[in-house]
């Protein structure tokens, strides 16, 4: 039943949706129109082009990979205090710029010369760099922003502070480590982290949209959505609704099932909000004569539900279909494709060159920067010495032509190495959403691409 790309709620800014603990600073750049994150560098930086300096504090000493990220942090600061679009170029990647709207050195010029007005002053603490596997860096520091906007931009005479958590995820590209996504981390919160009282909240709303989704509820539709989403779906008169639903189970009764649950924590139009993955379940118990179906037949599609904090409560705000429940290959094709990505992971895990060079082509090697035997040999020794309990799901099958296939796929593992390989005294949970392009190649599907969702 899932509307593509429902609608927000009504009259709400783009950062009212985040949670009380959000501070004001953030919301004041949104506000805006400044998406990036606000965090500073992580080295001494030049002073900005207005005069005034953006403090920062000298991080711990550190070599190889962990140094050369705490570097890159320092020098995306750099390019918003300096409003230097090449520098910005330099250290980002093309995915990274297109998603928070800085495509262009005008739309770049622009956001860096409002939010130099929007600052008094940055101070940055670096905390930790950790390394993700496959060429991933998580680099995390601590922010202190004096701003001097309020929560809708306007200009305060007494400037506010804030501090904040923000996770840098920097990927090897180029031959250089570039940002890739941003992180906020409310609270010490990881990404994608829930608390106990969001879980409950999210429960409550569930009951409450089982009842207006299977049964027509009104009341309940209320208590679980926005009015954005009605108006959307609609859904804006009781009646109307009560109708949908009745022809809905007259042709086939619907449920909800929990899949996944996720806090959006990444810097963007979605941030503070949580992503709720299920199971839509059509269940059929006549066929077209009337005669019954014995067992009856379940259909279940997966969708994601947008949810948004509205009077204290949480409720739907939009839907897509980038659900994380698991989608069975359903004919040899995509049995193959699937097979392929099994095995370009176990290539890595077990160093097996043949099975990396078999399923991945030439172009993705390339930007990878690991084409041969020669280089993919250490990478995968060091790759497999930082990882455990590798385990991945196809989450969703597309295939937009003959010869491409798009896979989503939720992998989970321990990681047990820090960025420069070093083993951790405790390992952590590594939760990620990947989408595999996989190209037809003389009868053989083969990765061409590989991106991380966020």
């Amino acid at each position: 039943m899932g509307s593509s790309g429902g609608a927000r709620t009504a009259g709400m800014g783009a950062f009212s949706r985040l949670r009380a603990a959000t501070l004001i600073a953030v919301a004041a750049l949104v506000a805006a129109g400044l998406l990036a994150s606000p965090a500073s560098a992580a080295t001494g930086l030049p002073t900005g082009s207005d005069g005034r300096g953006f403090e920062a504090a000298s991080p711990s000493p550190t070599t190889g990979n962990e140094a050369d990220a705490m570097a890159t942090v320092a020098q995306y600061e750099e390019a918003f205090a300096e409003v230097d679009c090449d520098l910005f170029v330099q250290v980002t990647t093309p995915r990274f710029r297109e998603r928070i709207g800085l495509a262009d050195c005008d739309s770049f010029t622009s956001n860096a010369e409002g939010r130099a007005e929007a600052l008094e002053s940055v101070v940055v603490e670096p905390v930790s760099a950790e390394g993700r596997g496959r060429a991933e860096i998580a680099a995390l520091v601590h922010t202190t922003i004096t701003s001097r906007s309020d929560e809708n931009g306007e200009t305060t005479e007494d400037p506010s502070e804030s501090e904040y958590d923000f996770r840098y995820h920097l990927v090897h590209y180029d031959d250089a480590w570039k940002v890739d996504t941003v992180h906020i981390l409310p609270d010490g919160r990881n990404e994608g982290e829930v608390t106990e009282d969001e879980q409950d909240a999210v429960t409550r709303m569930l009951v409450d949209w089982r009842a207006a989704y299977t049964a027509g509820d009104c009341d309940a539709l209320l208590a679980s959505t926005t009015a954005g989403y009605r108006e959307e779906m609609g859904w804006t008169d009781c009646s109307v609704f009560q109708q949908y639903i009745a022809d809905q189970n007259a042709w086939c009764p619907m449920d909800v099932r929990q899949e996944d649950i996720r806090a959006r924590t990444v810097v963007d139009d979605h941030v503070g909000e949580i992503m709720l993955d299920v199971v839509e379940v059509c269940t059929l118990e006549t066929d077209e004569s009337g005669e019954p179906i014995v067992p009856p037949y379940e259909a279940g599609a997966p969708y994601r539900y947008h949810l948004v904090s509205e009077d204290g409560e949480w409720r739907i705000a939009e839907g897509d279909n980038a659900a994380a429940a698991e989608d069975e290959p359903s004919n040899e094709n995509e049995r193959a494709a699937v097979e392929t990505i099994r095995g370009y992971n176990q290539a890595w895990i077990d160093a097996d060159c043949d099975a990396y060079m078999a399923t991945t082509t030439e172009s993705f090697r390339i930007g990878l920067n690991v084409n041969g035997c020669a280089g993919f040999a250490p990478a995968a020794r060091s790759y497999a010495e930082g990882v455990a309990n590798f385990a991945h799901t196809p989450t969703d099958i597309e295939r937009p032509s003959m010869d491409i296939m798009e896979i989503k796929v939720h992998e989970t593992y321990d990681s047990l190495t820090d960025a420069d390989g070093q083993p951790l005294e405790e390992p952590y949970v590594v939760d990620e959403y990947w989408v595999y392009t996989l190209r037809l190649v003389d009868g053989a599907w083969i990765i061409s691409d590989v991106v991380m969702l966020v």
